[in-house]
């Protein structure tokens, strides 16, 4: 035989073989199409309000490009896009086998068990009202021995008996209000008047206030009515104003309440993260000493899952990341340059972030949002910092520092670029307001 021939046969052998070795098994490494296994088709229409019919023209291909590189920019998902006319797209989604069906719910299940092993909100809230050795030991079974968490139930209770502390004085005191209110009415004295005088009064020492009452009414059951219906107004307004603060520092403080518990985040980052696997997880069992059961069952469902395991096995998978693409939102960013940034304040959002993910460090203030890409990030001042391989920036989740899904929408984008020269967006067009952002 012609040697040539020989070479040429063993290395067809060598690839075939090398190739069939990399497709076995092929029940986990192979997926089979929509058109055998069945699955899912779902079928998107573009809102073209206000645009014109040339804007419109291959607008549902040029979507696919976006929701495509966003969801699955490495083409491994077996998804099929088709565009359907200029205005309407499909997404076709092979169904899985059913090994791997049953080896997601198996995860699925020991997941849900360990996670419905965390502390319900409502039951430490509860807590809060019981007496204090009551409360102090039902803290300690919470702790499961933790000093951290003690540290942030102790706390969690300090604020709440500081506030409702401050809330019953409020609500006595305005109960005085009302009583002093209808004793003055019948005295005869103009409660319109009182009402709009009583914040200026209320603002005068001892003597400066004799003198002005007395110019108000010369009458003495009613100067003396009226002087002590202003000192308990001043007092309830000086009650109600901190009552109003610690509002904010208890929700923070119930806010905390999420640090008790294992987040899906955190579980993900231990599974998901090969570097130091182990010893991840064995923090976790350490963390969380009662449930080491569920955490092992966990770790052997997610490892016998693996292997078919992708990043949209589900209808429901694709939904979600399809609900949040194109969502446009604004939000003010806190810099560690900015005076009325608290540094102290900003390393504790980044503990949270490092120790809980995104979905748990957030509180009424802030919250995480992901960088799609760090080597592109240009705002060095902002509060960035790392959780499972990605990145997040801080940004402010109060309402006069955002500008989220409501009655506006953005009507028009044009390229455009920024002082330094560099690509933006700009200006956007909306339904109220015009602005220009990099």
């Amino acid at each position: 035989m012609n040697k040539n021939l020989t070479s040429k046969i063993i290395l067809v052998a060598v690839l075939v073989a090398v190739g069939a070795w990399t497709l076995f098994p092929p029940g986990e490494k192979l997926k089979p199409g929509i058109d055998l296994a069945g699955g899912t088709s779902l079928i998107y229409e573009i809102d073209t309000h206000n645009l014109k019919e040339s804007e419109k023209k291959n607008l549902s291909a040029n979507m696919i490009v976006v929701l495509r590189r966003r969801i699955d920019p490495a083409n491994i998902q077996n998804l099929i896009w088709r565009p359907l006319g200029n205005t309407r797209f499909e997404i076709q989604m092979p169904l899985a086998s059913a090994e791997a069906r049953q080896r997601r719910n198996e995860y699925g299940q020991a997941e849900a068990a360990l996670l419905a092993r965390n502390l319900s909100p409502a039951k430490i809230m509860r807590s809060l009202e019981k007496p204090a050795q009551e409360r102090s030991d039902l803290f300690e079974s919470f702790a499961q021995g933790d000093p951290n968490r003690i540290e942030i139930l102790d706390n969690l209770a300090k604020v709440h008996d500081e506030y409702t502390t401050l809330k019953n004085s409020r609500d006595e005191l305005y109960g005085n209000l009302q009583t002093a209110e209808t004793s003055m009415t019948s005295a005869g004295l103009d409660l319109d008047q009182v009402n709009s005088n009583k914040n200026d009064w209320a603002k005068l020492g001892e003597q400066e206030l004799a003198t002005s009452l007395k110019e108000f009414t010369d009458v003495n059951a009613s100067l003396v009515l009226l002087t002590g219906y202003v000192k308990t107004y001043a007092e309830w307004s000086t009650i109600a104003n901190q009552l109003l603060a610690k509002k904010i520092q208890y929700k923070d403080a119930r806010g905390t309440i999420d640090q008790l518990n294992l987040s899906r985040d955190q579980l993900n980052v231990c599974l998901e993260t090969p570097k130091k696997r182990e010893g991840k997880i064995d923090e976790l069992k350490a963390d969380f000493p009662d449930r080491v059961a569920e955490i092992d069952k966990v770790v052997a469902t997610y490892d016998s899952y693996s292997p078919y395991r992708g990043r949209v096995d589900d209808p429901m998978d694709l939904r979600r990341m399809l609900k949040g693409a194109g969502i446009l939102e604004f939000r003010i960013l806190p810099t560690r340059d900015h005076p009325e940034v608290d540094p102290d304040l900003m390393a504790s959002y980044e503990a949270r972030l490092i120790e809980k993910g995104p979905k748990y460090a957030p509180d009424t203030r802030y919250e995480w949002h992901e960088i799609e890409n760090i080597e592109e990030w240009k705002t060095t001042s902002a509060i960035v910092a790392p959780f499972g391989g990605k990145f997040y920036v801080l940004a402010s989740n109060q309402d006069e520092e955002t500008m989220l899904r409501g009655n506006w929408k953005l009507q028009r984008a044009n390229p455009s670029q920024d002082d330094t020269g560099r690509r933006a967006i700009g200006p956007l067009t909306f339904s109220s307001l015009i602005l220009s952002v990099t």
